[in-house]
């Protein structure tokens, strides 16, 4: 998908691109109002971040946007930098479909992006080829309608399981610390026992059939993905 990400803040907006980014997305950014309107009429992106740095400009932005109407059904994620709630309402008001307060958790905010992203698909507005997939050999999975296919078939994965096997299609033939993919995937402290995350590998791998054989173990640090070579002609 095609994220747009306005934000005045340089280094926070470069974070929220580097989120997106780092999730399979393709991102384009702007740094005011006036770019931010001209970057989404050209590039017609799938979703709008729009992290806020005063509300009631943020406001006006949004009435503005939606003012025209090649821009109404555009989904539209603001993040306000202030906890409260009355400020997250008037975004929504003025015409945001979603809202999240900061701090926040980067998978909750990815989450709140998959779910505005799906819904332009089930609503027909993002055609399904447009949806990310993230692939290796003949296993694919398509983010936003969470499926996982091998070879065309589709296969019943957990919640854990799609992400832990996402995270390693995001890169291939990198080789994660086990740590790296509890805290990162399982949202588990550093302390909690690998053997946990080698139950959710091992029941990965029997789900995949023979493409389980591409999530390899690495032996003293722990798994990574190797999608089969491309076939020579």
């Amino acid at each position: 998908m095609l994220v747009a990400v306005a934000a005045a803040d340089a280094k926070f907006r470069a974070q929220l691109a580097e989120l997106l980014s780092g999730a399979g997305h393709r991102v384009v950014e702007a740094v005011d109002a006036a770019a931010t309107l001209a970057t989404v009429r050209s590039a017609k992106p799938q979703l709008l971040v729009v992290a806020c740095s005063d509300g009631a400009e943020a406001a006006a932005f949004l009435r503005s946007l939606r003012a025209d109407p090649a821009q109404r059904r555009l989904p539209v994620l603001c993040v306000d930098p202030k906890s409260g709630s009355g400020e997250a309402v008037s975004l929504l008001d003025a015409g945001a479909d979603d809202a999240i307060t900061r701090p926040f958790q980067a998978t909750v905010f990815l989450a709140r992006v998959r779910t505005l992203l799906r819904r332009a698909v089930w609503a027909g507005e993002a055609p399904e080829e447009v949806v990310t997939v993230l692939s290796g050999g003949p296993v694919e999975l398509r983010l936003v309608s969470r499926q996982a296919l091998v070879g065309g078939a589709p296969v019943e994965l957990t919640r854990l399981e799609f992400e832990l096997l996402a995270q390693l299609l995001r890169h291939p033939d990198r080789a994660f610390k086990r740590e790296e993919l509890l805290a990162a995937v399982l949202n588990y402290p550093g302390n909690v026992e690998t053997r946990t995350l080698d139950k959710h590998v091992e029941s990965l791998r029997r789900k995949l059939g023979p493409a389980g054989g591409f999530v390899q173990t690495v032996h003293g640090v722990g798994y990574r993905f190797t999608p089969p070579a491309p076939s020579k002609h």
